[in-house]
This record gives structure tokens, sequence and C-alpha cells, in this order.
């Protein structure tokens, strides 16, 4: 059973890796649905109950914020529906102090998510990964936080190839 859970996070840590490479809201949210949903799976095998829940509440608030932000409707109402989701599914499943960390995280991610700049997502992320990374650890997740650990570079290298080079390229031409 310990290899299938790990092999499942495996495929999570995957779609992460691609999503921070995208230059697309909608992909980079797809991308983040499908490790969400896998690390859901996984969470829930390893009886880790409060990263299962916000994982899956996780997959709808991505939906309806890629719709949203494609529409160019305003996600404020969205951004407050779904964190009381992730406050309310958090303490339902209180496993002590890691799932504050998750809940804290899931609120950040959706503040991030919620904007449909894509340097803001990438930057806002960078924070919640880490957090991540320390539930990872508590949950005894292998994947998870070799996940984290991509997911940290792969933002690192985003920012710098998406965000920071254009940037400078455009303040050098001037």
């Amino acid at each position: 059973m310990d290899l299938v859970i790990q092999i499942t996070g495996i495929l999570g840590i995957l779609a992460s890796v691609i999503s921070f490479q995208c230059k697309k809201h909608k992909s980079i949210l797809f991308f983040r649905s499908a490790n969400e949903f896998i690390f859901a799976i996984q969470y829930f095998l390893l009886g880790a109950y409060t990263g299962m829940a916000v994982n899956l509440v996780g997959c709808l608030r991505n939906y309806v914020f890629s719709k949203q932000v494609s529409n160019n409707n305003k996600t404020a109402a969205s951004i407050t529906f779904f964190s009381l989701l992730f406050i309310t599914f958090g303490f339902l499943t209180w496993q002590g102090w890691k799932s504050m960390l998750i809940i804290v995280a899931k609120v950040l991610s959706t503040i991030a998510y919620g904007n449909k700049n894509t340097t803001f997502v990438r930057t806002g992320i960078l924070i919640t990964s880490t957090s991540w990374l320390i539930y990872n650890c508590c949950v005894s997740s292998v994947a998870g936080v070799i996940c984290e650990a991509f997911t940290l570079l792969s933002l690192v290298a985003g920012i710098i190839r998406l965000d920071v080079i254009p940037a400078l390229s455009k303040h050098t031409a001037k």
C-alpha cells in the first residue's frame, strides 16, 4: 500500500511542476487542479483528512476561478466564499496545528488564484508551498515533500523565466 500511496504522489508531482511553467491562468489552474485531486487521493490513503478535504474544495475553487478570470468577472465574492469553506473544512477535519498550516495556505492560495496576474499567482504560491512542505513532512507524504521541493524550484524558475527576464528586457530596452 505504501508503494501505491507514493506512486499516486508522483503523478501529483508531475502536474504541479507543469503548472507553474504555463503562461496562461487557465492552464495553471488546470494543472493545479490535477495536482490537488491526485494528492487528495494520497492524503485519504494516508489518513490526512484535512489535506484531502481542502484539496477537493481546491479543485472546485480552481474551476470557478478559471471561468471567472477567463470571462473577466470579479473574484472577490468567490475568494471570500472559498476561504470560508477552507476554514470550515479545516476545522471539521482538525488534526492539530498541522491543519492550521493548510487552512492558512489554502486561504492564501485562494487570494492568489483569484487574481489573473500570473506573476502574483506564482509569487503568492511560494508562501503556500512552504506550508504544504511542512504539512507533508508531518503526515509522512514523501511524494508530497518531493512535490513541494519541485514546486518551489518550478516556481522560482517560472518567476525568473516569465516574470523577471521579461521585466529586465523591457527595462533595458528603454
